[in-house]
């Protein structure tokens, strides 16, 4: 099904970072969208939707996944990261592809340079072309570029490298022309160039690249209370090449999420559902190994697991101009490390670009679980995710109007903000009857619906 985020894009129709193709029979004019995106501010091809928005859908869209992949990837150069993924409506299939800004630019398609103006593509001028090599020229060669300085082809482990191939034509979402030769595949993911092996393809191919980067390094902590200076009852480091400590970190937290035993009323079939939902947590741990800053040595990814939260913080930042309040609807994407994050994405743990904010909060909403919190301050991004029986000091106390709202809803329940306000808060302004449903959303006890004059909150089943 697709999501509110998408629809609403959909909704909203053509325009500089959206567009709509009606089938998927010329890969070229879908190209020059994909490049003209990469070059402007990003944005997504929707194949399957006619001009005025209306979904027609793909037929047999599974058997073209890889070959629009495979024709976007070969035929723009540089090599750009973006992600091609199936959505699905009232039984029709579209094909979804999610484009950053480029860090690149300028990017070529079939010896051109396109741009986005407006609701259409077109081919760069000549002040614009100079103004993107001029940007280029200018800035520093981002870490994950530069040659690694120590790698040999000693170090490399091929046995990653194997299954960074294996599961990419697993995932579909590319098969290598040429998969017998290490180096070779290494170049199609433009982490080894002439000069060799790039930074990238040491943190994530080589056997222990913490000998060179320490600040690859994971540290997962358990804590005993919520407290985080507090007692803790597992503390382990964890070093290899990126995605073997992603799956090892992950593993660990899957370890110690509590599962809660429920009986419907009426039912005698047993409900077992995990405290958090793992499609958050593995998102939010893609999102920090690869949007995280890791030129630095001091810098990091550590995970506390308390009682009622997971924190994941990374030594990054959220890009100039994003906020973590624009997580919650569609926002540009510009990857940190594109590179990375294009290998967790062939190996099918990053789903799309660009939209992992929304999974983790679609995901925890899913769950009834109070808003997750991303917090950017100067030493990096700490996401927390609240667990069933967490976040208290979130909502220490209802009020009065609270107290009364709660005692009369039953889980499923549903009302409107205006209801609430006549009804229970009619002493106090509309903006602060707003604001006592809002924090009982992000407490987790009421569930916020569509947006605008259609919003209503209902009741969730936590106490």
């Amino acid at each position: 099904m697709i999501s509110d985020f998408i629809r609403k894009q959909i909704r909203q129709g053509e325009g500089n970072d959206t567009e709509f193709k009606t089938d998927i029979h010329n890969l070229e004019t879908i190209a020059r969208t994909v490049c003209a995106f990469l070059n402007t501010l990003g944005g997504t091809v929707f194949c399957g939707v006619d001009d005025k928005g209306n979904l027609v859908g793909v037929e047999d869209a599974k058997d073209h996944l890889q070959k629009i992949h495979a024709y976007l990837l070969e035929s723009i150069t540089p090599k750009a990261l973006f992600t091609v993924n199936i959505d699905n409506e009232d039984g029709m299939d579209i094909i979804s592809i999610d484009v950053p800004e480029g860090k690149d630019r300028p990017y070529v398609f079939a010896g051109s340079v396109y741009v986005r103006e407006g609701g259409s593509t077109r081919m760069a001028d000549a002040e614009k072309l100079r103004d993107m090599v001029q940007s280029k020229s200018v800035a520093a060669e981002r870490w994950e570029r530069r040659p690694s300085m120590a790698m040999e082809e000693s170090d490399l482990d091929r046995d990653e490298v194997r299954r960074t191939v294996q599961q990419a034509k697993e995932s579909g979402r590319f098969a290598f022309a040429n998969d017998a030769d290490d180096i070779a595949i290494l170049q199609a993911l433009a982490v080894y160039s002439a000069k060799g092996f790039t930074q990238a393809a040491d943190v994530l191919f080589a056997k222990n690249p913490a000998l060179r980067h320490p600040q690859t390094r994971v540290r997962v902590t358990r804590f005993a209370s919520d407290k985080s200076g507090d007692t803790y009852l597992d503390d382990r480091l964890l070093q290899g090449p990126l995605v073997k400590v992603f799956q090892q970190t992950f593993e660990i937290l899957l370890q110690h999420v509590r599962w809660e035993t429920r009986f419907q009323s009426g039912d005698v079939r047993r409900t077992d559902r995990p405290d958090y939902p793992f499609e958050a947590l593995r998102e939010g741990l893609v999102n920090a190994f690869a949007h995280r800053d890791y030129s630095g040595f001091s810098g990091g990814i550590t995970v506390g697991i308390y009682p009622h939260r997971i924190e994941i913080w990374n030594s990054g930042h959220f890009p100039e101009g994003l906020q973590p309040a624009d997580l919650k609807k569609n926002h540009p994407s510009l990857p940190t490390n594109p590179d990375i994050a294009h290998v967790f994405y062939l190996r099918g743990l990053m789903e799309r670009i660009g939209r992992g904010g929304q999974l983790i909060i679609n995901a925890c909403q899913d769950h009834s679980l109070p808003t997750p919190k991303w917090v950017d301050r100067p030493t990096g991004v700490t996401l927390t995710i609240f667990g069933r029986t967490g976040h208290e000091k979130e909502l220490l106390s209802p009020n009065p109007r609270q107290q009364a709202l709660l005692a009369q809803l039953e889980r499923g329940d549903q009302i409107r903000p205006g209801e609430y306000h006549q009804r229970y808060a009619v002493d106090v302004s509309d903006r602060q009857a707003r604001r006592d449903l809002v924090e009982l959303e992000e407490a987790g006890l009421l569930l916020r619906i569509g947006k605008g004059a259609s919003t209503v909150y209902r009741r969730t089943d936590r106490t």
